[in-house]
C-alpha cells in the first residue's frame, strides 16, 4: 500500500467493518474524477504524448500491465487498432521482459499501467524497454512513484492514492484518459471522423455515471437476494468486454471471497460450460455488439441447466425471463466504449454481493489474515499490498 494510502487510513479508520467500505466510495468518485480527466492538466499529458508519437514516428503499440492493470489493456487494443490502424499487442509486464516481441524499436511506444507506480519490477522493464529505444510512457495515479520517475512520459490519473487494495477508481480513469489519447491520436487520420464521435461519447460520461450509479445501486441491493446463496461465479465476455469479464471474476473474488472464473464466449461454450451446477450463476457481459446475441443464448442455455444468471445490458434490451437479475446501461454506447460503462456497476454488483458476508473484507481481500500474508511474502514480499498491507 502506498504511504500516501496508509497515512490516510491512519487518520480516519484503520480497517473499516461496517458499510461503506472505501471500494463502495470510491466507485461514487468515479463521475467527478472522470470530469477531472476532461481538465487541463490531463490534457497537457495528451498533448505531451500525441507530440512524441508524431516526432518519433511510433508504428506500433504495446500495452504492459499485471492484474487489474492488465485487464483493461485487452480492451484498449479495440480501441486504438480501430483509430489508429497500427499493430497494438497487450503483455503482462514481466512476461514482456522474459518473452520480448522482436520489434521493439524506436518506433515503438510502450504503455506501463500501474496504479501505484510501485509494482515490483516494473522499473527493470522500463529499463529493458528502453535499451531498444522504445518510447515509455507511465499510466499510474502516483507522480512521485518508481515508475513515473523511470518513464519518459506519464499520463497522471486524479484522485492520488487509494487506500482499498480492490481496483475501482483507478481502474475506470486509467481507461477514460487512454480513451481521450486514442482519440486525439486519430484526429489527424482518415479516421478523425469517427474519433470525434467517439470523444462526444467520452465527454458525456461523467453525468452519464452520475445518473446510473446510484440507480444501479438500487436495483443491485434489491436483486442480489436472488443470487445471495450461489457459491461460484463464471463471467462471460465477448470483444473489448473480455476485460471487463476478467475484472468482474477478480471482483468478485477479492470483494466477496468467492471463486470467480473469466471466459471468453465461445472458449466458455465449447467446453467448460460443461461444469456448469445448479449453485453456480453466470454473469453475461452483453452492451450492444456484433456478439450480444450468441449472449443471451448462452445466458439461456445456463437457465435451462439451473445456474443463476445475471445479465448487464442496454436500456432499451426486452425484458428477459430466463434471467434472474437484470442490470441496465445506457443505450448507444460504442462496442469500443463500453467496457468502462459496463465495470462499473459490476464492482457495484461485487461489493453488494459481499455486504452479505460472503468472505473476504472488502477492502483488504485477505490480507488481514496472517495466513496470507506470510503465504504471499514467498512471491510478492516486495511489492506494495504485501508488504505494506
Amino acid at each position: 500500500m502506498n504511504e500516501d494510502a496508509i497515512k490516510a487510513l491512519k487518520q480516519e479508520e484503520k480497517i473499516r467493518n461496517k458499510h461503506p467500505f472505501w471500494v463502495y466510495e470510491s466507485v461514487q468518485m468515479i463521475p467527478d474524477l472522470l470530469s477531472e480527466c476532461l481538465g487541463k492538466e490531463t490534457d497537457l499529458c495528451i498533448k505531451k504524448v500525441k507530440t512524441e508519437f508524431e516526432k518519433r514516428n511510433i508504428d506500433k503499440v504495446f500495452f504492459l500491465g499485471r492484474g487489474s492493470s492488465y485487464f483493461l489493456t485487452l480492451s484498449l487494443k479495440y480501441l486504438f487498432s480501430e483509430l489508429l490502424d497500427i499493430p497494438v499487442s497487450s503483455f503482462v509486464t514481466n512476461v514482456f521482459e522474459s518473452y520480448p516481441p522482436k520489434q521493439i524499436n524506436k518506433n515503438t511506444a510502450i504503455f506501463f499501467h500501474s496504479t501505484s507506480g510501485n509494482s515490483e519490477g516494473d522499473k527493470q522493464v522500463v529499463d529493458f524497454a528502453r535499451k531498444f529505444g522504445a518510447y515509455t510512457v507511465g499510466v499510474t495515479d502516483i507522480p512521485g512513484s518508481l515508475l513515473a520517475k523511470s518513464v519518459d512520459d506519464i499520463l497522471l490519473g486524479p484522485g492520488g492514492a487509494k487506500v482499498e487494495l480492490p481496483a475501482t477508481r483507478t481502474y475506470a480513469t486509467a481507461l477514460f484518459r487512454m480513451y481521450l489519447l486514442a482519440i486525439q491520436l486519430a484526429k489527424k487520420t482518415d479516421n478523425h471522423k469517427l474519433a470525434i464521435k467517439y470523444e462526444k461519447v467520452l465527454f458525456e460520461m461523467p453525468d452519464l455515471f452520475r445518473k446510473f450509479i446510484p440507480e444501479n445501486e438500487n436495483t443491485i441491493s434489491r436483486e442480489i437476494e436472488k443470487i445471495k446463496n450461489c457459491s461460484a461465479f463464471v463471467v462471460l465476455g465477448y470483444g473489448p468486454n473480455i476485460s471487463t469479464a476478467d475484472e468482474t471474476a477478480l471482483a468478485l473474488s477479492q470483494c466477496a471471497g468467492v471463486p470467480a472464473m473469466s471466459f471468453e464466449l465461445e472458449n466458455y461454450i465449447h467446453g467448460p460450460s460443461q461444469t456448469l451446477t445448479k449453485d453456480m450463476c453466470v454473469v453475461a457481459i452483453a452492451p450492444e455488439g456484433p456478439l450480444q446475441d450468441r449472449m443471451l443464448r448462452m445466458t439461456m442455455a445456463s437457465k435451462k441447466i439451473g445456474a443463476k444468471t445475471v445479465v448487464i445490458c442496454p436500456e432499451n434490451q426486452e425484458k428477459m425471463p430466463y434471467v434472474d437479475v437484470e442490470i441496465r446501461i445506457p443505450n448507444n454506447i460504442p462496442d469500443v466504449l463500453s467496457p468502462i460503462v459496463c465495470m462499473v456497476p459490476m464492482w457495484q454488483t461485487a461489493y453488494q454481493f459481499a455486504m452479505y458476508g460472503k468472505g473476504a473484507h472488502p477492502d483488504r481481500l485477505s490480507m488481514d489474515k496472517p495466513e496470507f500474508k506470510e503465504a504471499f511474502n514467498y512471491i510478492m514480499k516486495n511489492d506494495k499490498w504485501v508488504s505494506k498491507a
